[in-house]
């Protein structure tokens, strides 16, 4: 039989999750100016969209950004990824319907595919940089569809901070009918309140997407890294490493989710390879206080350790139920015979209320609900109780394999792959 697992590895992973948790409650405590929606600052905009095979969801992109409320012209740069379906014939349809004096799409062909999305990316705000010459420009997946006034409320982050260098909107799955697509639902919401919350002490360090540059940041610090599998975190530590700030908007983005476990896995696996990378190789600088609460707080406690917690967290389980499983066999062998008895004590009960691990356990469970409580206050969205506290089994489980999965390929340097994040539908055209 296995031996149990001594009290002193269990106690560190929640303690270490408490002082995380205990954090976040003093920064929800914070106050923090909101800026108002642009009411001065119209200058002209360009939308870089990268679309590889992206039929099913291009009209509705495009669309989203040819409706937002704003007066000013809006560039919309479609970078065709060596597409093998209909996509280069939907855009040209869609340049012809809505080409106008103040809404202009451009299509640039790519005519081999690199396989990198930030590759697809580069092309357009080179295009955007050299081209068009403009101040502000923006990059959104061709499967995000954005809200009609987030151009507005984003440029009133630029028009009324010259510190903020990127300006980003929370994601939401556009997708919510199967079990997985509201597990992403709830983790998404979730998100959406605690990158609020890293926001209120400048330690936002997320460019997902969909998100929007001053293209003077751009020149300085260059564009997006086509050497890693998370080009939007990689670029997000760009924008910290020069000191410049990004900010969380209201209004939101959907986007369609991965809609198989297979699907997430990759994409999961992929982007904790991507975080390792990011902080064992190429901003592994940063961890430092000269980064204020981002190099203090955010990357070496929250993204790493807490990842790492996770991982380790994952291991107790597994090994639990390895242990569990062989002390079955073990009694079986020697005969023995499960029997069912509710011979419970006050003794029993006592000794069980006064278990660390216990009280711990409870403590974890009430932060857990306070933290439900008021991001469906901050993010005005609804999470279904049931939804989530399943989200932390199996869903978390899963992602804390994910990341284990994506630490054991970086440290091995297995091969990776990007994954197709589309129906199957798309997959045959």
């Amino acid at each position: 039989m296995l031996p149990q697992l001594p009290l002193w590895t269990v106690y560190p992973v929640l303690i270490i999750g408490l002082f995380i948790s205990f954090f976040y409650i003093f920064v929800l405590l914070q106050d923090k100016k909101e800026y108002p929606r642009s009411k001065n600052y119209f200058p002209e905009v360009a939308f870089v969209i990268p679309a590889r095979n992206v039929q099913q969801y291009i009209t509705k992109c495009v669309e989203g950004i040819i409706n937002q409320v704003y007066k000013s012209k809006i560039y919309i740069v479609v970078v065709n990824d060596a597409s093998t379906d209909n996509t280069v014939e939907i855009v040209k349809q869609l340049i012809k319907k809505y080409n106008s004096k103040l809404r202009e799409i451009i299509l640039i062909n790519r005519p081999k595919s690199i396989d990198k999305k930030a590759a697809a990316v580069n092309t357009g705000l080179k295009y955007v940089l050299n081209k068009l010459k403009l101040k502000i420009v923006a990059t959104v997946d061709a499967d995000t569809f954005i809200d009609r006034y987030i151009l507005l409320e984003a440029l009133g982050q630029f028009e009324n901070d010259k510190n903020i260098a990127a300006v980003i909107s929370p994601l939401l799955p556009y997708n919510k009918k199967s079990f997985l697509e509201k597990m992403q639902y709830v983790e998404y919401v979730m998100s959406m309140f605690f990158r609020k919350l890293l926001g209120k002490v400048n330690a936002l360090c997320f460019t997902p997407a969909f998100a929007i540059f001053r293209t003077k940041f751009l020149r300085e610090a260059g564009l997006y890294n086509e050497n890693t599998w998370t080009e939007d975190f990689d670029m997000a530590l760009k924008v910290k490493s020069h000191y410049y700030n990004i900010s969380q908007i209201d209004s939101k983005a959907e986007f369609i989710a991965p809609e198989t476990w297979k699907k997430l896995k990759v994409e999961r696996v992929r982007w904790a390879h991507g975080t390792f990378q990011a902080l064992f190789k190429d901003y592994s600088y940063m961890m430092s206080p000269k980064y204020g609460t981002v190099g203090t707080f955010f990357l070496p406690v929250t993204v790493l350790l807490g990842t790492l917690l996770i991982i380790v967290a994952l291991l107790f389980v597994i090994y639990g139920a390895i242990a569990g499983l062989t002390w079955i066999a073990h009694n079986f062998v020697l005969g023995w015979k499960p029997i069912l008895e509710f011979n419970i004590s006050f003794f029993d009960i006592s000794v069980l209320f006064s278990d660390p691990r216990f009280i711990l356990g409870v403590v974890a469970i009430l932060i857990s609900v306070f933290f439900l409580v008021f991001a469906q206050k901050y993010t005005k969205r609804k999470i279904n109780l049931l939804y989530y506290f399943l989200f932390f089994i199996p869903y978390a489980w899963f992602l804390a394999y994910t990341n284990l999965e994506g630490l054991i390929r970086y440290i091995f340097k297995l091969k990776m792959s990007w994954g197709n994040m589309h129906s199957k539908d798309e997959k045959k055209n």
